[in-house]
């Protein structure tokens, strides 16, 4: 695997750089490489090319074991350590994980067995990855390493080749931040994550590099970090990935990061990298243009143009774990999207999202970019109520230090929308539910808003 042969080139070319920082706890590529030959030997019993869940909180260990499981060609399944005891249950015994490391870093058998083969030396997987669902089973997905490889590839034509230090304080059972980790070890460079974000103590450690740093960060993260008000002058590269940035957002970005680079690109755990917007340099609702080896087909289009987002690139997944290795080379996002005749490809909301008011499509998302813009709102979020009438009715939920009245909207949306795609009701909440990767929870936040309705 090219990765574990980079690692030990690392090792032995720039033995005493930092490979790995976690909240103080660093390992150089040479203290790495010795970890992870130490590691593969205490790793025994286990038949070539098993599944291996990996549940242990400190990221470094894990780090340490998904590394030391691709030496021994096993194939690690990270499991998120907030998810409870049943939930990680039900994924081992849904997707027959045989065997897991747990918190003290014992191997267990799970007593299921394993129901797929694969040809480890052929398919070159990374992992197995699993989708942020906040509701029922996660999606256990393949990665393989040249999928990877072609997203590095892309990646390093937005940054200069002396930046040396990759930072992404999420979750590693998160495909960014574990993407990012991977990307830093591949290419040489030293990743620092956290294993909980803190804003303030990531901001001070940027600040205290005094280098350049690419920095992988949800929109969630990246406003708390600009709350600490704190004022860092090198030239960073801030890549944002999960939503939109609002207007106000870069507006804080400019003051707290003056000379760094923005690259908003949107892309799905199993996708990959799909577009980019560099610098702000796309269309203020537009995700940006396609990576150069991306290709887009829309279907099921409406008389606007909007279709459903179908995908075909080098950077894809392999596949569903319970469905087997992908054959078909589109793949569909789920997502309803347009591309303008410049080339830029806009969103439109998810599938199941999309709102049908009095026979009329609407879609949250850009009722959300509009909201967005303002600087009334903090989070917002669009969902659907039934109504008897126009068969569903949208709903805004916000939060805000301002309570915005229902005519206050109306005014402002009246200036950007369709009469019909303005919200029928607001309502003002203390805080969202997010999901794992910083987004909001849309499913939940709807359940939870029509368990609470009037109407019936």
């Amino acid at each position: 695997m090219q990765l574990i042969n980079k690692i030990a080139e690392h090792a032995q070319q720039n033995g005493n750089q930092i490979a790995l920082e976690f909240d103080g706890q660093r390992l150089t590529y040479q203290q790495l490489q010795v970890k992870i030959i130490e590691v593969s030997k205490q790793m025994t019993g286990l038949s070539v090319n098993q599944f291996v869940g990996i549940s242990i909180k400190d990221p470094l260990d894990t780090m340490v074991y998904y590394l030391a499981l691709l030496y021994k060609e096993h194939l690690p399944c990270l499991l998120d350590y907030r998810w409870s005891n049943e939930q990680v249950n039900q994924i081992l015994k849904y997707y027959h994980i045989p065997y897991i490391i747990d918190e003290q870093h014992e191997v267990f058998a799970t007593g299921y067995k394993q129901q797929r083969a694969y040809d480890f030396e052929q398919l070159q997987f990374l992992h197995i990855g699993f989708t942020s669902g906040t509701t029922g089973l996660p999606k256990a997905y393949y990665r393989d390493e040249l999928s990877w490889i072609h997203s590095y590839f892309e990646n390093e034509k937005l940054i200069p080749k002396s930046l040396t230090t990759v930072i992404a304080p999420g979750p590693l059972a998160h495909s960014l931040s574990l993407y990012a980790c991977i990307y830093a070890l591949y290419s040489g460079r030293t990743f620092i994550g956290q294993q909980n974000f803190n804003a303030l103590t990531l901001m001070e450690r940027v600040n205290n590099l005094q280098q350049n740093v690419a920095l992988f960060l949800v929109p969630t993260m990246l406003a708390s970090c600009l709350n600490v008000k704190k004022v860092l002058n090198k030239n960073h590269y801030i890549f944002s990935s999960g939503d939109k940035l609002s207007e106000h957002v870069r507006d804080k970005v400019d003051v707290s990061f003056p000379k760094s680079i923005i690259v908003e690109f949107f892309g799905t755990s199993e996708a990959s990298f799909i577009s980019y917007n560099y610098d702000n340099q796309a269309p203020a609702q537009s995700v940006g243009l396609p990576f150069d080896n991306v290709n887009i087909k829309l279907t099921q289009k409406d008389e606007n143009n909007i279709g459903i987002l179908n995908i075909k690139s080098d950077m894809v997944f392999s596949g569903y774990v319970d469905k087997g290795i992908l054959q078909s080379s589109w793949i569909s996002t789920g997502d309803f999207a347009s591309i303008d005749k410049y080339g830029y490809l806009y969103l439109h909301g998810r599938a199941n999202d999309r709102l049908i008011i009095g026979g009329r499509n609407v879609y949250p998302s850009e009722v959300e970019h509009v909201l967005q813009a303002s600087e009334w709102f903090d989070e917002v979020l669009v969902i659907g109520q039934p109504h008897p009438t126009f068969g569903e009715v949208a709903i805004l939920i916000y939060t805000s230090d301002k309570t915005i009245t229902y005519r206050e909207l109306k005014q402002y949306l009246s200036k950007h929308l369709a009469r019909y795609k303005i919200p029928s009701k607001l309502k003002k909440i203390t805080q969202f539910k997010h999901t794992a990767s910083g987004k909001i929870a849309r499913k939940a936040m709807k359940e939870w808003y029509l368990e609470r309705s009037e109407y019936k």
